[in-house]
């Protein structure tokens, strides 16, 4: 493993933390995690989007795109478009409410314009036989840039799909990617390994990964190095793991080797260079609709200063 590449510039991500609820009154499970960003990134701006003002900003800046905001099936489905809306606009790094921040974010802001963390590689190889799946639960970007432009002008044609993560989730912004860059399902397994090991098992594109339009996807230590406990789980892995044979895709034999070093990593070595953890608790999924839960006003938790809502 490696420190995360970073540079002696100016910050060419805007320091903005960008977060998302249905209300200003958030689940008190998010309070620590909210609480971590502020402590390590005091001098940054917070903005923080309820359904209302998500809405108020899509008819103020993108009134076209009102009608399919207002026709998606679920309210994940907004939560999802929302983000890459915002950060064109404005740029910085929006983070899930369930991301946990364990050091300063600046060093990570000066060396690339835009910052794709992927999901843990044994998601995409044990759940869809895929070599990479970027995430969309934290990403960092300048403002303006093309490749949130390319997904905001495709999200219509992706709204009628019937996956949600296919709808304007990570297999949405994954499918983008590569039309981004130019690439095709096939040139997604030729595996080009950097040199440095900061970017495992995929195709890149042609891009250099310093360029203004360019997006740097990270090895998943730094950002997004947990498993998920919905859709994917650890027992799940190894059980699939066991059934291995000769025949089995070069894809399931890379994820079982990842999920076994996994396993063999101390805590320590594991969350050296993390800079961010997920805890995966599924907002949007049926256990949080479902359990009381107390809950807490953003305000109160950020710091006036750093408090900044659209209205």
């Amino acid at each position: 493993m490696y420190e995360f590449p970073t540079s002696s510039s100016s910050p060419r991500i805007p320091h903005i933390i960008h977060q998302t609820y249905k209300t200003e009154a958030i689940p008190m499970d998010f309070q620590k995690n909210v609480q971590s960003f502020i402590r390590f990134n005091p001098n940054w701006k917070y903005m923080f989007w309820t359904d209302e003002t998500a809405r108020q900003f899509i008819q103020a800046m993108y009134p076209d795109f009102l009608v399919v905001w207002d026709n998606y099936r679920n309210n994940v489905n907004k939560a999802d478009a929302l983000r890459y809306f915002v950060l064109y606009e404005f740029g910085g790094i929006y983070a899930d409410l369930d991301f946990e921040c364990l050091r300063p974010l600046d060093p990570v802001t000066r060396k690339y314009a835009a910052i794709f963390p992927l999901e843990p590689f044994e998601h995409s190889a044990l759940r869809y036989e895929i070599p990479f799946l970027l995430n969309n639960a934290i990403m960092m970007s300048r403002p303006r840039h093309p490749f949130l432009k390319h997904m905001i002008d495709n999200l219509s044609a992706f709204q009628a799909l019937w996956e949600q993560l296919d709808v304007a989730g990570p297999c949405f912004v994954t499918t983008n990617f590569m039309s981004y860059n130019n690439f095709t399902a096939g040139d997604a397994y030729k595996f080009r390994v950097s040199s440095t090991g900061q970017s495992p098992y995929f195709y890149k594109g042609m891009m250099d990964d310093t360029d203004v339009n360019a997006v740097y996807i990270p090895n998943t230590h730094f950002f997004m190095n947990t498993l998920a406990t919905i859709g994917f789980n650890e027992k799940g892995g190894i059980e699939l793991c066991l059934k291995l044979s000769n025949d089995s895709s070069a894809i399931l034999k890379r994820g079982c080797n990842e999920l076994r070093r996994r396993k063999s990593r101390s805590i320590e070595n594991h969350f050296r260079f993390t800079y961010t953890v997920h805890h995966w608790s599924h907002t949007y999924g049926n256990n949080w609709s479902k359990n009381e839960r107390k809950y807490i006003n953003i305000s109160s938790i950020v710091a006036e200063n750093m408090f900044r809502n659209y209205s």
